[in-house]
């Protein structure tokens, strides 16, 4: 028989009895709140009877539920009862006071199963490994707790918070002491979220020496659990038994494991009780406990994991914790590759750890005091994973531009639109596409918006993008914002610079682009080339002359000398007319900010000029006046 036919007949059978159960509570006329509760329950088991027959479930979940039903049905005192003959006249108060005792903890049981099942439902009983992706306050820390209480037989959850002190042991202990108290440890809370009373002269003691302790069981069964099995390996042997394998025990692995991840040490258990370090280039020792928090993290995490129970669950709390990036994705890999028995649930907000794990993504989306959770499916997207991972726990719509990460551009936009979360990207096709992806997806609250320099692209272009949420923004640097006349003002007023100054930097400017304008014009046009080969395409051909005469159509579009002169009759025009707002527009030369430095006599505009922006609410509405009304008015100003 399969475990899902085992299961499945354990809840036919456990459906009896509570059907039973039922019927003597009502004869011996129990509370009200009780009858509901066997209704719950049998409710409950019927569900999952269903979900167990239509699906098909990993071990891991079977195991969860046959423990949920076997837990459940202990709570039923008289379920072992075959009729209501044993209920008489002198013992049916008896009875009655017997079954209402398991009120409280039949409701406490309930709502257990209804958030496991909760829970398993949102991650549609996946039966590979999760990643959870979860801002800060998003609960995950929280959601780990609540598993451990709930999960307290087939998973281990491993706190974020964590007490590395490595004991120093005086011998070996009892191997099925040590297993018990292991087991009961990975079941209790130690993720520090607790209090304690002052009164009394009451301290954290208790506390600390809990979760101070956890690595002495780890360790400590590990020590015990290698005693036993050399043990007995070398009795074997000492009764002339022929043994072809030397047995590999858990202990063993944890070294293997972290020796194959920390180069420039070895760690070992040479005396059978202590674990010390030796540097490679020593034959030294010193003691386990003198290691780095990143060293200790490493050993505590495999031990915890090569210990977990068998075909369960094993959610960690930002696994990236204290571990160094170099070691990080190599380390979970081996654990994963360890035990492939149990299913990872990570909880994590580092994007890079959760783009490295061959994983179902999901996404907790919102979370409620005290224990609800929204969790959605990270749907399949155009947007890099990465990149995906990071906006969906925006809380502010997206507003994609072109640039990179960290640039002065950037921090402009974080200034003038506090309400977006900037996001830079490569190339104004990016913009574009990455702005139509976001805002494909399902569920969102958010909505993601472009900006894209409107300098390489027609006016019906431009037009048709602007139902997608895709607009021009008229500067070719966003830097150049910083050079509008009324911002230079703002500045110079500031600076205490008279303000004649600033018709002087604008003149030069002007001037400035009349002796480039050759290789103005020369840019723009290799540019405009790039744009039209990246946003175009040959049409499909199904023999050489179509395609020959397709290829030809496309090359003909690419008008060079039509181009040139186009641009430079436009740019001669801004030069003869001296429109200085038209030249910012045009004008890509970062250097310009060197005139500004030679008439205001100072050696750093660019960071007087955020400065500014930053302290200064006046210059907000100035530059924003250079931005299309659709964006300023999604940003609520």
């Amino acid at each position: 028989m399969t475990e899902k036919e085992t299961l499945i007949q354990n809840l036919d059978t456990a459906l009896v009895k509570l059907n039973l159960h039922k019927e003597i509570a009502s004869y011996c006329e129990v509370d009200k709140i009780m009858i509901g509760l066997h209704n719950e329950v049998i409710e409950y088991f019927n569900s999952v009877k269903d979900l167990v027959t239509q699906k098909e479930l990993t071990t891991n979940y079977i195991k969860q539920f046959q423990n949920e039903i076997n837990q459940t049905t202990n709570l039923f005192p008289y379920r072992q009862q075959q009729n209501l003959s044993f209920i008489q006249e002198h013992n049916k108060d008896a009875v009655k006071d017997n079954i209402e005792k398991q009120i409280l903890p039949l409701e406490k049981q309930l709502k257990l199963l209804q958030f496991n099942i909760d829970f398993f439902r949102k991650l549609n009983f996946f039966s590979s490994n999760i990643v959870a992706v979860g801002a800060n306050g998003s609960g995950k820390t929280t959601l780990s707790n609540d598993l451990k209480k709930y999960l307290p037989n087939t998973g281990v959850v491993i706190s974020a918070q964590k007490v590395l002190i490595i004991p120093t042991f005086s011998g070996v202990s009892n191997f099925n002491n040590t297993s018990q108290k292991l087991q009961q440890s990975q079941s209790t809370d130690k993720s520090l979220k607790v209090t304690y009373s002052t009164e009394n002269q009451g301290n954290s003691w208790s506390i600390m020496t809990q979760v101070g302790g956890e690595f002495k069981l780890l360790l400590d069964n590990l020590l015990a659990e290698r005693s036993v099995i050399r043990n007995k390996y070398f009795d074997l042997l000492q009764n002339g038994q022929i043994v072809n394998d030397v047995p590999i025990t858990r202990l063993d692995k944890a070294l293997k494991i972290w020796n194959s991840l920390i180069q420039h040490r070895i760690l070992e258990c040479v005396d059978g009780i202590n674990i010390t370090l030796r540097p490679i280039s020593s034959n030294t020792p010193y003691p386990a406990h003198q290691m780095s928090d990143g060293e200790k993290v490493t050993l505590y995490l495999i031990a915890h994991i090569l210990q977990a129970p068998k075909s369960g669950f094993i959610i960690i709390d930002e696994p990236e914790m204290y571990l160094h990036k170099t070691i990080l994705t190599k380390l979970w890999d081996i654990l994963e590759s360890e035990r492939q028995d149990c299913i990872f649930i990570y909880l994590t907000h580092d994007l890079d750890f959760a783009t490295s794990r061959t994983a179902k993504k999901v996404w907790i989306k919102n979370f409620n005091f005290p224990n609800n959770w929204e969790i959605e499916n990270i749907p399949d997207n155009e947007l890099p994973e990465n990149l995906l991972l990071e906006l969906l726990g925006s809380r502010k719509n997206i507003l994609f531009c072109e640039g990179k990460k960290g640039s002065i551009d950037e921090k402009i936009y974080n200034v003038l639109f506090p309400n977006f979360t900037i996001t830079p990207v490569e190339s104004c096709f990016d913009v574009i596409n990455y702005t139509k992806s976001f805002n494909k997806l399902p569920n969102m609250t958010t909505k993601a918006f472009g900006l894209i320099d409107s300098d390489h692209h027609g006016n019906e272009r431009l037009k048709a993008l602007e139902p997608a949420n895709i607009f021009s923004f008229s500067m070719t640097e966003p830097e150049n914002l910083f050079l509008d006349e009324e911002f230079l003002k703002l500045l110079a007023k500031q600076l205490l610079i008279e303000e004649e100054k600033v018709t002087a930097i604008m003149t030069d400017v002007v001037n400035q682009l009349e002796k480039e304008l050759a290789l103005q014009v020369a840019n723009y046009v290799s540019a405009k080339i790039n744009y039209y080969f990246k946003d175009s395409h040959v049409s499909k051909g199904n023999d050489l002359d179509t395609v020959t005469a397709n290829y030809s159509k496309f090359t003909n579009e690419i008008k060079i000398t039509d181009w040139f002169i186009e641009r430079e009759k436009e740019l001669k025009e801004i030069i003869e007319q001296n429109d200085y707002s038209k030249t910012l527009s045009v004008f890509n030369n970062k250097g310009l900010k060197s005139l500004v430095n030679k008439h205001f006599k100072i050696s750093d505009f660019s960071e007087k000029s955020f400065k500014l922006l930053q302290f200064e609410r006046a210059s907000h509405d100035t530059l924003r006046s250079h931005f299309p009304n659709e964006i300023v008015k999604k940003n609520g100003l």
